[in-house]
């Protein structure tokens, strides 16, 4: 029944025309896939702090340098069917109705566009407004392969028991006569549940480190992609050889991903930097006054106006005050001062004379 009811509703590329204009099945869906992610990113940025205005700015970024990336590493390698030698073949080199993306030029232009705007603004965090986006370019993959299906593409070797001849199984492709593995389903489930635990990664686990779900993304789609590659009926290979150039680039960017993720957690590499100071992850230190003695019970109960220091219990005085956990002068403060001074409390904004959220000697 399934496969009755899809072959109708999608008996053509073409979903409908308008006058010129022709508006194929691919196109809807991938615009779909982008209005969705966009909303899920709003909510999530919103849960970590982030304003509208930079939401928008940002995915207007991301959204354009990823299309374009997504065309320019689908025509360079293929430069000899898209000459630039006339202003028709110029524009046919951009004309993506005809199809002709490529979506790990998508990932790399938005990460490009993500990373322009961040430096524009000065103002969040790369690492932490990216744990946002990537969970969303999931949503975007998941929504957007229909459009595969549609144009009858991405589908695996044929199928020849009987009993695996239907959807979702697998897909009948015209051009072929046969019934090919749907590998537009499996890589939509497959990213479905990398999109499940990035979700509860991002709520459930408040202490990983910002860049842990970004670098969770690339090891969930190199598996994945390098993995279905085993099952494409070509794909570009070594010369002289049966290994695939996708899997191993795949496979490599998902074990790199794994180590970089641990090192991240334990704090050895940081993917930080100075260049968001507002609202991101670098705070500007909290002194201790030097009256900080005397009025001891006084700051632990009132806390230091205008740090992020706001003693025992109390938020942080200024914008967000509900979602800055309030710095805590320790127990041993007293006894350790000149430790503390020098090397910052582990864990929070306090660094003490001049130094930043991590440590490090503010210039």
């Amino acid at each position: 029944m399934y496969n009755i009811l899809l072959a109708n509703i999608f008996d053509s590329s073409i979903a409908f025309t308008i006058g010129n204009i022709t508006v194929r099945w691919y196109g809807i869906f991938v615009t779909c896939g982008i209005v969705l992610a966009y909303f899920l990113y709003l909510f999530l940025s919103h849960k970590r702090g982030i304003d509208l205005d930079f939401s928008l700015e940002a995915f207007i970024w991301v959204l354009l340098c990823a299309v374009i990336c997504c065309r320019l590493f689908y025509v360079l390698p293929r430069e000899e069917y898209y000459p630039i030698d006339s202003w028709d073949a110029f524009v046919r080199f951009w004309d993506i109705t005809q199809g002709g993306l490529t979506i790990v030029g998508g990932i790399f232009g938005g990460a490009m566009g993500l990373l322009f705007c961040c430096l524009r603004n000065g103002k969040y965090s790369y690492a932490k407004v990216a744990d946002c986006v990537v969970l969303c370019v999931l949503v975007g993959q998941i929504v957007g392969r229909w459009g595969n299906y549609a144009n009858q593409e991405l589908y695996g070797q044929v199928v020849t028991n009987p009993a695996f001849q239907k959807w979702p199984f697998a897909v009948f492709i015209d051009r072929t006569g046969q019934w090919h593995q749907a590998l537009y389903i499996y890589e939509g489930v497959l990213n479905l549940i990398g999109l499940v635990i990035g979700l509860v990664l991002f709520f459930k686990y408040k202490k990983l480190r910002n860049f842990t779900i970004s670098v969770y993304y690339i090891f969930w789609y190199g598996v994945v992609r390098g993995t279905l590659e085993f099952f494409k009926i070509e794909h570009v290979t070594f010369p002289g050889t049966e290994i695939g150039v996708i899997q191993v680039i795949c496979y490599c960017a998902a074990l790199v991903a794994v180590v970089v993720m641990v090192l991240n957690q334990r704090g050895v590499v940081r993917f930080q930097s100075k260049c968001f100071t507002v609202d991101g992850d670098l705070f500007k230190p909290t002194v201790v006054p030097d009256d900080y003695l005397e009025r001891r019970e006084e700051y632990l109960r009132d806390g230091i106006p205008g740090s992020s220091f706001a003693g025992v219990g109390k938020p942080r005085v200024g914008a967000y005050p509900e979602k800055i956990v309030p710095t805590r002068v320790p127990e041993d403060y007293l006894k350790r001062r000149e430790y503390y001074l020098e090397h910052g409390i582990p864990g929070t904004s306090f660094y003490g004379e001049g130094r930043d959220r991590h440590g490090a000697k503010a210039e």
